[in-house]
């Protein structure tokens, strides 16, 4: 971006000493950075919003997980008690063995075959039970396996909450200065949100932080630069109102929500030195309003930029998908 808002400036300023077709040729080839920039940033709000839903359906995966070690369990219950019947039975069969061979003598053919045909049965009996017990064992390691995956998960979603709140706090202590008008901050899903008036960041129809947002966002990158294990997502968003374009590289709001976007993570990488790896940009446009925009005091909530913190789910996403 950095470059070819130079270029833009150097097309400006110095237009009257080249001629039309290469100032138009430059004009051209702006554009064309201009578009491609704009393409990435697209590229990396699908990637958002795929890591966003990965961290949406955690829960409910964790939650089936845990439903289905409850019925595991219910299931071992119901074989624990089905193989306490079948020793009970065996036990009365070898009684009754024992019982009929005392009865038998030593000549009586028909309770012979009837002694003979009890031992089969006996055995048929004793391979039974010993298929339900080696069914019962793998069952009861399922189920620890499944308890341990379960602990660990809930040992993941606390540390991740408990990070994203410590993580809340440090930004609210470090942004004191700003009024309630200027900036909220708030954590939603796992994830820390600092939502900045346009007020505080920019002039209508500006994409240059004003002053006192760029203290804001001095004070908001101190923070981040001591989580370095955390994602920041920049999100411009705008009210419903159409932009009017002069002619420019701005067309409409979308194209405003992005280039402001842009401009927020310039900021934080060039003047902050918040590490690039971290930090993306995207722009909503008036897509995404978080109040009606039947109204003033709608459009102007509407009006701002979102830099949402996220702490890194690779553990989590690892371990639900073993």
């Amino acid at each position: 971006m950095k470059h070819y808002i130079i270029a833009l400036l150097a097309i400006v300023l110095f237009s009257n000493c080249v001629t039309q077709k290469e100032y138009d040729k430059a004009l051209n080839d702006f554009f064309n950075e201009a578009i491609k920039n704009k393409a990435l940033s697209t590229s990396f709000d699908s990637l958002r919003k795929d890591c966003t839903t990965k961290n949406a359906n955690l829960s409910s995966q964790i939650n089936q997980l845990i439903a289905d070690s409850t019925e595991l369990a219910n299931l071992i219950e119901s074989m624990k008690n089905d193989m306490d019947d079948q020793l009970s039975k065996f036990n009365q069969s070898q009684q009754d063995y024992q019982q009929k061979l005392k009865l038998a003598g030593d000549k009586n053919q028909k309770t012979n075959a009837e002694l003979i045909q009890m031992q089969v049965d006996l055995e048929k009996q004793k391979l039974n039970l010993q298929q339900k017990e080696a069914d019962l064992l793998k069952a009861t390691a399922e189920l620890k396996a499944r308890e341990t995956k379960i602990n660990e998960l809930e040992k993941l979603l606390n540390e991740q909450k408990n990070k994203a709140n410590a993580l809340r706090d440090a930004i609210k202590k470090a942004l004191t200065d700003f009024s309630a008008g200027e900036l909220e901050v708030y954590t939603k899903d796992g994830k820390v949100y600092v939502s900045m008036s346009d007020k505080l960041l920019f002039k209508s129809g500006s994409t240059s932080v004003e002053s006192k947002g760029n203290d804001a966002l001095g004070k908001l990158a101190e923070v981040i630069k001591k989580n370095p294990d955390i994602l920041v997502n920049i999100e411009g968003h705008t009210d419903n109102v159409p932009y009017i374009s002069s002619g420019g590289l701005i067309k409409d709001n979308w194209d405003l929500s992005l280039m402001r976007a842009s401009s927020v993570l310039h900021i934080l990488t060039e003047k902050y030195k918040v590490s690039s790896m971290q930090v993306i940009a995207s722009g909503r446009g008036e897509f995404f309003p978080k109040a009606s925009n039947s109204n003033a005091e709608g459009k102007a909530s509407n009006r701002r930029t979102e830099i949402i913190l996220a702490p890194k789910i690779d553990k989590l996403l690892d371990l639900v998908g073993n």
